[in-house]
């Protein structure tokens, strides 16, 4: 009958082990712990000393042997020195007459293979109340213990998104008027000595690889707010993923790029599909010791297939997978990085996306020989936009529209403001540090476009955004949105929610005429 029940149940035979313990002069707990101390082996030798009388087909199932003879067998493998030292606590239990004892620790199974169990005791006395026997229910919590784990993980990350887009935002802010206070200064060329036009030019070129990387970064941290209907530049999503992991590659390895000729586009949206090969790129570069980077390369390679399909490998020369880990490699908590450097969840999220877009990923690997990730994707189409009539010209727009225009600038940036007032020069612009100054200021003029921060302290834009639509004439149609990233949920649902322009920092300043021109009706939109 005990070959046939599903939970995992031991029967324990403890007559020879409590022999031994009385035969050493242990008489009560204390004496038993006092012994336990001053032989390290006295553990062992209880152990060797009790029996199992039989096993349960769910013991044989957890403990992962072909048989009940074998379970019973190699049972005293399955401890770990965790678990030994668990053993410890029962007996000084037993000696207590404790009938019940529950516990959790951790065994390992016949493969070798970790598991978190949940452990009950019930000792079973004999005619004269000495408890040598016991009956042990072992209950594998280790899926529930990684789905806690998972759920602590994804709320960390969460946490983790949300705080990198709003230092993102802060970034934004300053960078918006340094990035077009250097492009200003550099219209003063002639009048600047070589050497300060030179110190000017790398100034800019730095400001400028913060703005990229800052709004690359920005993309990321929204992850997840794609449809995979969307159609993505793979080449410019590699592009940035390199940039970004530029940190991890710099001292280990130098980048390959091999691309197909032309453009290529693959089904997802650029935040799903920038994660997968980020994680790729970081793993590859991170397979790499540091020190030694004009010996090691990571080759990122992009190419059509014959099936409409577009395939991406990330190679690297790295130490390579062992055939073990590498059946495995998918699986979560599965990692090749040492304690504290991975999560063990990169691949196996990589793995949910890529099939998720209807994709195949997979990971070729041998010691010593480097590794392989390959990505297939389906191909997407993009419409191009057609180019017979170009932008209009900011003069061009000017004369177009005629006159000046009323234009109220929310921001609770004071250089900013300037900065917009100042671009602004041949219009009647009027600021307001905050939310509501931009409400009071609203109340006593009609103004043509307001271009509202998003984000703010007390009252955000949004709030100013219903305060417009609640007036007697509603003027909510003529804001203009500046966002350095929309961070929060609720930022985000509420501009999916309004059809209001936006304009993303760092704006150029030329860029934010024409919105102004469109917010306002007087061009129609590029």
């Amino acid at each position: 009958m005990w070959g046939l029940l599903p939970s995992a149940l031991w029967d324990l035979d403890f007559c020879e082990t409590i022999e031994w313990i009385e035969a050493q002069g242990c008489r009560d707990a204390e004496e038993f712990k006092q012994r336990m101390r001053k032989d390290p082996d006295a553990l062992d030798k209880c152990l060797d000393r009790t029996r199992i009388r039989r096993v349960s087909a769910g013991a044989v199932a957890l403990a992962g042997a072909a048989s009940e003879e074998e379970c019973i067998r190699r049972s005293s493998e399955l401890l770990t020195a965790e678990s030994k030292a668990d053993f410890l606590r029962i007996l000084i239990a037993a000696f207590r007459s404790e009938p019940d004892v529950h516990l959790e620790t951790a065994i390992v199974t016949c493969a070798r293979e970790p598991r978190d169990v949940r452990v009950h005791w019930r000792f079973v006395p004999n005619e004269e109340g000495r408890f040598e026997r016991a009956v042990v229910s072992v209950v594998d919590m280790t899926a529930e213990h990684e789905l806690q784990q998972r759920l602590l993980l994804a709320e960390r990350m969460s946490a983790i998104g949300t705080l990198t887009a709003s230092i993102i935002h802060e970034i934004k802010n300053p960078l918006t008027f340094v990035w077009n206070h250097l492009r200003s200064l550099r219209k003063l060329g002639p009048e600047l000595s070589e050497e300060a036009a030179e110190e000017l030019q790398e100034a800019y070129e730095g400001t400028e690889r913060i703005r990229v990387i800052a709004n690359e970064i920005g993309i990321l941290s929204h992850g997840g707010d794609g449809a995979e209907a969307e159609a993505s530049n793979i080449k410019q999503v590699l592009d940035s993923a390199i940039r970004i992991a530029q940190p991890e590659i710099q001292h280990r390895a130098e980048v390959v790029r091999e691309y197909e000729a032309g453009r290529l586009y693959v089904r997802g949206s650029r935040t799903r599909v920038s994660q997968v090969f980020l994680n790729l790129i970081v793993n590859a570069a991170q397979a790499i010791e540091p020190g030694d980077r004009g010996q090691n390369t990571i080759t990122v390679r992009v190419r059509s297939t014959e099936k409409d399909r577009v395939c991406i490998e990330v190679q690297d020369t790295g130490p390579g997978i062992s055939p073990q880990l590498l059946r495995r490699i998918f699986d979560p908590f599965v990692t090749t990085k040492p304690a504290g450097r991975g999560t063990g969840l990169g691949l196996s999220i990589c793995r949910r996306i890529v099939h998720g877009l209807e994709g195949t990923i997979e990971i070729q690997s041998h010691p010593g020989q480097g590794t392989v990730a390959r990505v297939v994707l389906p191909k997407a189409t993009r419409a191009q936009r057609p180019l017979t009539v170009p932008p209009p010209s900011i003069s061009a727009i000017r004369r177009a529209a005629g006159g000046k225009l009323s234009i109220l600038v929310v921001d609770d940036e004071p250089v900013i403001a300037r900065l917009i007032q100042k671009a602004l020069v041949g219009h009647d612009v009027t600021t307001a540090a905050d939310g509501r100054e931009a409400v009071a200021r609203m109340g006593e003029h009609a103004y043509d476009v307001i271009l509202c921060d998003l984000i703010m302290p007390e009252m955000t834009g949004m709030d100013v955004y219903r305060a417009a639509l609640q007036r007697a004439t509603p003027v909510h149609d003529r804001i203009v949105f500046m966002t350095g990233g929309a961070f929060t949920q609720r930022a985000r649902d509420f501009l999916e929610s309004v059809p209001n322009l936006r304009i993303e920092k760092p704006f150029e300043l030329g860029h934010l005429e024409r919105t102004i021109y469109e917010a306002a009706d007087l061009i129609d939109p590029q």
